[in-house]
């Protein structure tokens, strides 16, 4: 009995520090979420070209889950990941984007312009300019009971980078 008393001590202490490190969301940041079972395996092979074309397939019950994201001018998101792959697309205001292993480079996406960011890559994102930021993210991951947090957040991984 004793034993479960310190896992479960020590396991809420790692818990606490890990929320108490993580960076915030500064600014307004809200998200509009819809998620669905994908339950049938999908088989997707479109060739529009010699030069250009997609595929994507699955295979078991992937959750698929799209969020309208909006951001007021100089917000941001707070250090984190996702934990699926994830497909964006910016329908309003300008984007800029920051990765944990360069967080001293930015990059810039505007109306029109569409990113992937692999599963667990911790990012930071900044709403810049001065346009609201609209934007579409579809996620794809495994199906979990009870469903996974869309959002982990994380501590700042270095000194030098942005908050």
């Amino acid at each position: 009995m004793r034993k479960q008393v310190v896992v479960v001590a020590v396991a809420a202490v790692v818990a606490l520090a890990g929320v108490a490190l993580a960076t915030p969301v500064i600014g307004s940041v809200t998200a509009e979420t819809a998620r669905g079972t994908l339950a049938e395996p999908l088989h997707l092979r479109e060739r529009f070209d010699s030069q250009t074309g997609v595929m994507l397939k699955s295979r078991g019950d992937v959750e698929v889950i799209s969020q309208r994201i909006e951001a007021t001018p100089g917000s941001s998101f707070g250090w984190h990941n996702h934990p699926g792959a994830h497909v964006n697309v910016v329908l309003q205001g300008t984007i800029t984007l920051y990765y944990d292993d360069e967080c001293d480079t930015g990059i810039s996406y505007g109306p029109g312009e569409s990113f992937a960011i692999d599963a667990n890559r911790i990012h930071l994102a900044h709403s810049v300019g001065e346009e609201t930021l609209v934007l579409f993210a579809t996620y794809f991951a495994p199906k979990e009971d009870p469903p996974f947090a869309v959002r982990v957040d994380q501590p700042l991984p270095g000194p030098d980078c942005p908050e």
